[in-house]
């Protein structure tokens, strides 16, 4: 998404938890280890090619103080915030579990990260924008999850719904303000994520394959999704050819899920 950003024409401020990121239960990054890639400095640096800014901020979206900061550096490195995406996610790990078996803090985490860092990140983000008189964009990456839930993932399902929620409400009360509020649902999409569950699937007795997961290919479509499905939405939805849509939820799934 950064990138097809960037090839739009836009700034970008970039943040991560940590500079190399973080691993899923089961992903090891051996081919980001094979092409030398250094999470948000190269990155960076793959905007810079494109011509365009690029500024790598470090925190944690799940905590109020980290994301009033990262808003205010980017404030500080560009005056103005024509854009939120929020895509942060919380690592696979003890929630994809029976429910009954997943840990309170792995149930925390997963909604503090997804639904509340949401929150956190929108907040100083629209006050922003109404300040300066109005106008933008704000999109929250939810999921097909938040539409079906599936089993061993009560925790994920749970937070993706609250995002679809959490994002109807946000339109209306900033509709008056010209700022639009979307989400994107992507389905089963071919990242290093979706690999390490599929590996984990096949080597683990207590978590087996989700539905999400044992049904890549059988869409419509015929095909897995790709982070350049997801990244063509993410930019439509910030085109002034997008300014009459607000508080919907897209599925990007090839047409798996159809409503």
């Amino acid at each position: 998404m950064a990138l097809a950003f960037a090839r739009a024409g836009a700034d970008l401020a970039i943040t991560d938890i940590s500079p190399g990121g973080t691993r899923n239960v089961g992903e090891a990054g051996e081919a980001e280890q094979r092409i030398g890639w250094k999470g948000l400095e190269s990155l960076a640096g793959e905007i810079e090619q494109l011509g365009r800014r690029a500024v790598a901020l470090h925190g944690d979206v799940s905590r109020k103080a980290d994301a009033d900061r990262m808003v205010q550096q980017t404030l500080e490195a560009y005056g103005r915030i024509d854009v939120l995406v929020n895509n942060a996610a919380a690592p696979h790990g003890a929630d994809r579990n029976f429910f009954w078996e997943v840990p309170e803090e792995a149930f925390d985490r997963v909604l503090a990260i997804n639904p509340k860092g949401n929150f956190l990140m929108a907040v100083p983000v629209a006050k922003h924008m109404m300040a300066r008189g109005g106008g933008g964009r704000i999109i929250n990456v939810a999921s097909v999850a938040g539409k079906v839930g599936s089993a061993k993932r009560a925790a994920y399902c749970a937070s993706k719904f609250a995002v679809i929620g959490l994002t109807q409400a946000m339109a209306q009360e900033l509709a008056p303000f010209g700022i639009t509020v979307n989400a994107i649902c992507p389905g089963a999409t071919d990242t290093a994520r979706n690999q390490s569950s599929r590996y984990r699937a096949t080597t683990s007795r207590e978590q087996p394959a989700a539905p999400a997961e044992e049904l890549i290919g059988a869409a419509p479509v015929g095909r897995i999704g790709t982070a350049a499905d997801i990244a063509r939405m993410a930019v439509f939805l910030s085109d002034p050819a997008s300014d009459f849509i607000t508080g919907q939820s897209y599925n990007v799934d090839g047409g798996r899920v159809m409503h």
